[in-house]
């Protein structure tokens, strides 16, 4: 099939890639544009950008915006059969109409699961145990496009969110595969989705980060797995900011209010928490590298009884 790709982030790549390997015409990347990063504010093509343009893939269109009747002149120009949306912006139907073949979306979460910008993090920071890809068609709707193909998998105990999304991207590799093969020939047709089982994935939030220990440790314990790297986990000691890298669950018989500090060591920091406690085992100081707990006490005296904020 002749293919307009779809993408802004490395978690469509290994889709990109088994398509092409497979014999299908990816005759144009759609991504972002490039943009300012870091300090010197060096503009820098995305890394989709730069991959489809050392891969020989052309054009490499990045529109600032999707309602361009012109964007919509040279899409169909390419004369594509199918588009294929990975971690996109929203498309108009102007544009998601183009193929004949229709437009066909890989979310990282089991639909209608998980609607939204963030499911893996959403997924990871709610404690499930199972999760998976859907490739479904775009409509109108948010992610509540006819099913295609679904592909189930496990959530590890202390996975993070870039742990599970590189799983997830290789996993969502191969059900694209499947769906795009199936399309190809004519064999796959797609089922509704249920709203009775719908669920939302909000993007995430910067001020979500900030440890709220009247919460479970369990709770907290998931968060600071989910909200790796971005917003990340911290919370306050004396006014100054000390992200929360890493942490266990313990368990705790005292009656400390939450947020107040019951031991340091150099195992790390146990903190009370709503229900149980967290051993913090790394630490991220204001204006510093991450480093172990018991590297930061030795700079930093911290005592049992202080309350962090």
């Amino acid at each position: 099939m002749r293919i307009v790709y779809f993408v802004s982030t490395g978690f469509g790549l290994p889709s990109l890639e088994r398509l092409g390997a497979d014999g299908h015409q990816i005759v144009g990347v759609v991504t972002t544009p490039d943009r300012a990063r870091g300090r010197g504010r060096r503009v820098e093509q995305s890394p989709v950008a730069a991959f489809a343009r050392q891969a020989g893939i052309n054009p490499v269109l990045a529109p600032e915006a999707l309602d361009d009747p012109g964007l919509v002149q040279s899409l169909a120009a390419l004369k594509p059969d199918l588009f294929v949306v990975i971690a996109y912006r929203i498309l108009p139907a102007s544009v998601f109409a183009v193929p004949p073949a229709g437009t066909v979306n890989l979310h990282a979460s089991l639909l209608p699961r998980y609607r939204g910008a963030a499911p893996i993090q959403r997924a990871i920071e709610n404690g499930e145990r199972q999760t998976g890809v859907t490739v479904f068609r775009i409509d109108a709707g948010v992610d509540t496009g006819g099913i295609l193909v679904q592909r189930s998998a496990a959530v590890g105990d202390t996975e993070t969110a870039p742990e599970l999304s590189e799983r997830l991207s290789r996993l969502g590799a191969e059900a694209m595969a499947e769906a795009v093969r199936g399309l190809a020939d004519g064999t796959l047709r797609a089922r509704a989705q249920e709203e009775a089982g719908a669920s939302r994935a909000p993007k995430l939030r910067k001020e979500e980060g900030r440890m709220e220990w009247a919460l479970p440790a369990k709770r907290l314990f998931d968060r600071i797995r989910a909200f790796k790297p971005f917003p990340s986990t911290y919370t306050f000691v004396d006014n100054r900011r000390l992200g929360v890298e890493w942490a266990e669950v313990i368990g705790s018989s005292g009656s400390a209010v939450p947020g107040t500090v019951e031991l340091t060591g150099e195992g790390g920091i146990t903190v009370r928490c709503g229900e149980g406690s967290l051993l913090v085992t790394r630490v991220r100081p204001e204006g510093r590298s991450c480093m172990e707990a018991g590297a930061y006490l030795r700079g930093t005296p911290l005592r049992a009884g202080v309350r962090l904020g």
